[in-house]
């Protein structure tokens, strides 16, 4: 019976792979660095040959293991057994930056967490599945564009470095990969007067893709106040999709629904 990977890992094998994701995160010598789920420590080699200081969050004991006999000795590394969704990143101190080979069963939870912690991070590059990448750089009226993109755009400036095919990783999972690097924005890109808002406008706005608009934002009547008038004075025709929508107009509607809060 072969043995089960722990937590559904896929694990990078590809040395040129590894060494280019590397090189394409742009390690400062003297900079510090946070990998989540180092694995069996293929990119973790690499890391610690450009950086001044590694911190490896892993949450696998077994894993664990393993990495201390390979690098416990190393005066650069250091381990935390963890959890990547629970982890306190704030503890990491400041001005790091994150690389990582996200585990794709926590790939999300993982990324919003670290663009909670934003403030504490110069800029993240994050190997996803391909699918999961192409919905972060989607531009509006994109099939790809949902509220993924949107959230993400909103925090970060988005950039697509690498693709990765399934013969990089053992045992080969059953889609391509994608590397990215997300940069957190000091100030978003728009301005909202309410955040909480403002995601929830989104959220409800693609709730049911194919619906309009108008339809859609029916589940913030109760909270909200819609002026139908004043939304369609801005521009922002209530006929139209969510996925039609940019960033500035998400804004533009947010606002004026909060405008109106009860």
């Amino acid at each position: 019976m072969r043995k089960k990977q722990p937590l559904g890992q896929n694990f990078l094998t590809d040395p040129q792979i590894a060494s280019e994701i590397v090189r394409l995160a742009h390690i400062q010598p003297e900079g510090r660095v946070v990998e989540i789920g180092p694995g069996k420590g293929i990119l973790t080699q690499h890391l610690l040959e450009q950086a001044g200081s590694l911190l490896a969050v892993e949450v696998d004991p077994r894993l664990c293991g393993l990495l201390r006999r390979q690098f416990g000795k190393h005066p650069k590394f250091q381990l935390v057994e963890a959890n990547a969704m629970t982890y306190d990143y704030s503890a990491a101190g400041n001005c790091y930056q994150v690389v990582s080979n996200l585990p794709y069963y926590a790939a999300m939870p993982i990324m919003k967490r670290l663009i909670h912690y934003k403030e504490h991070i110069t800029d993240m590059t994050l190997m996803l599945q391909k699918e999961v990448v192409d919905r972060l750089v989607a531009r509006p009226e994109t099939k790809a564009y949902g509220s993924l993109s949107v959230f993400t755009q909103f925090h970060c400036r988005v950039e697509r470095l690498l693709e990765v095919k399934r013969d990089a990783f053992y045992p080969p999972p059953k889609v391509h990969s994608s590397v990215i690097r997300l940069t957190p924005l000091k100030q978003p890109p728009v301005t909202v007067d309410n955040l909480k808002t403002f995601h929830h406008v989104v959220n409800t706005a693609f709730f049911h893709k194919r619906k309009m608009l108008r339809n859609n934002l029916k589940g913030l009547n109760k909270p909200y106040h819609m002026d139908i008038k004043k939304i369609e004075a801005a521009g922002i025709q209530l006929d139209r999709r969510g996925e039609t929508l940019t960033l500035e107009e998400f804004a533009a509607l947010a606002n004026l629904i909060e405008a109106n809060h009860d």
